[in-house]
């Protein structure tokens, strides 16, 4: 009898797939049996300083292989070729972010995970913060009514990553480098759907590229989103912020009761009409809920990602953020994209 689900990783070699194998192998119920990289010889390092078994010279022969389940943490504009292959192979799918990078791709998978009845969960790393999950959960217990303005931003240098030498080199790949809007805005889009239980309709947005030379496409994305529900909503995704880098990914959200910023939760004093009270601090309250994994070169809760996704393949979760989820984030951030392109509002498909 199969004791426990074995794990395979796609793009083994990388910093995301680090911190995705040492949080699966801080729960007993899983083994990373195998992983796969285009760089070979990263991936044989890796899977000796992981202890990892196996290691495959194809993408084919880790899916043929008895792994139950795979990570999928290769570039961006491979997630969605990358995980159709794996739930055509019967595996259950944990993709990183974003799930593809248009929204026909994205359309796809929901057709493929809905006929296969494979678990599918989109990563996203900061749903599993305890700060933030307090803070949707403020939210959705109106604490401060009901929103009508939702703030999100990732501005980062990523400087490090760029170039030949950087750590990521196939972000700024002149093939297919990576779209700061959709790899970066993802963060805080995938938390305002969280936390609004929301869809948008239409989006407006503007792009330049003055900050990162390395990049070959357009470096910064100002989105304007307006909702469903009625609230309008703004993210900025830049990845050539010099000087003053900002924690990105954070959200901010205008209700009519009071405001949910900075991790933190505003109301006015009703005794001196003062707006700066703060009622709640969501860190502070988390202070004692650090990640499981920390020894790894990206810090997240990893342990906490892995546990969820353990949790949806035994049927003891549904996935927080699922495939319709992942294609209503991706075809909000793709229109984004058309919307800078073209100079014109463009409207959400959220059909899937």
């Amino acid at each position: 009898m199969q004791s426990r689900i074995r794990i395979g990783v796609l793009g083994g070699a990388g910093e995301a797939a680090e911190g995705h194998i040492r949080g699966f192998q801080a729960d007993p119920r899983a083994e990373v049996l195998g992983i796969w990289d285009v760089n070979h010889d990263a991936a044989v390092k890796r899977a000796a300083d992981a202890r990892i078994p196996e290691v495959h010279d194809t993408l084919e022969s880790l899916l043929a292989s008895d792994v139950d389940a795979v990570v999928v943490c290769t570039p961006d504009h491979l997630h969605a070729e990358h995980v159709t292959q794996a739930l055509q192979a019967g595996k259950h799918v944990l993709c990183e972010k974003p799930a593809a990078t248009n929204r026909d791709d994205v359309a796809g998978l929901v057709r493929l995970v809905r006929e296969t009845g494979l678990t599918f969960l989109a990563g996203n790393n900061y749903h599993f913060r305890p700060d933030y999950r307090a803070l949707v959960e403020a939210y959705r217990n109106g604490d401060i009514g009901k929103a009508w303005l939702a703030e999100g931003d990732y501005v980062s240098n990523l400087q490090a990553m760029y170039g030949a030498s950087g750590r990521t080199p196939w972000r700024s790949d002149s093939r297919n480098p990576q779209n700061i809007l959709l790899g970066g805005g993802v963060h805080p889009m995938g938390l305002m759907l969280w936390a609004l239980q929301d869809e948008a309709v239409e989006v407006m947005a503007y792009s330049n590229h003055l900050s990162e030379p390395v990049l070959p496409i357009d470096d910064c994305y100002v989105m304007i989103i307006k909702f469903k529900g009625g609230a309008i909503g703004r993210i900025t995704a830049a990845a050539g912020s010099r000087g003053h880098v900002p924690d990105g990914g954070h959200i901010a959200l205008r209700g009519t009761a009071g405001s949910l910023w900075g991790g933190k939760l505003y109301r006015d004093d009703e005794h001196r009409g003062h707006p700066a009270v703060v009622e709640r601090d969501f860190e502070a309250e988390t202070a004692d809920q650090p990640p499981r994994v920390t020894d790894t070169i990206q810090v997240h809760y990893w342990a906490e990602q892995a546990e969820h996704f353990l949790d949806c393949i035994e049927g003891k979760a549904k996935p927080l953020t699922s495939v319709e989820d992942a294609g209503r984030i991706v075809a909000t951030l793709a229109a984004g994209v058309e919307s800078a392109r073209t100079g014109k509002p463009v409207a959400v498909d959220n059909n899937f």
